[in-house]
């Protein structure tokens, strides 16, 4: 099970969280008469990590509820990402959240969903 600042927001669903990798931020020089370049290493840069899954509740007050939920938590402030493997990323803020299917009925209500997080290092 996933949290996000401890809350249970996606357990209503399957859902999958994939990291990317740090970059790091260079600038690169050339100069007359010198083969090849210099490299000034300027640091690690904040990375994305994907989530995508579907949200699920018996009634359409409950999925509301669920996205409310998660629009509350994209406010711009850092929190802890805990996926499904039970690994932390720490200081990770919600950058987007977008239903990506209309509401639909099956035995209960439910839509798909993509999030993206942004993580500090």
């Amino acid at each position: 099970m996933s949290t996000f600042n401890g809350l249970d927001l996606f357990g209503s669903g399957p859902h999958s969280i994939r990291p990317g990798s740090w970059p790091r931020e260079q600038v690169r020089r050339g100069m007359a008469g010198l083969d090849g370049e210099v490299v000034i290493d300027l640091g690690q840069r904040s990375r994305e990590i994907q989530q995508t899954g579907r949200l699920q509740a018996a009634t359409t007050a409950g999925l509301a509820t669920l996205v409310d939920a998660i629009i509350a938590m994209h406010d711009g402030a850092a929190y802890t990402l805990v996926d499904n493997h039970n690994q932390s990323h720490t200081n990770a803020m919600i950058e987007m959240f977008a239903p990506e299917t209309p509401l639909r009925r099956g035995v209960g209500y439910w839509c798909d969903y993509a999030l993206t997080y942004r993580q500090l290092p």
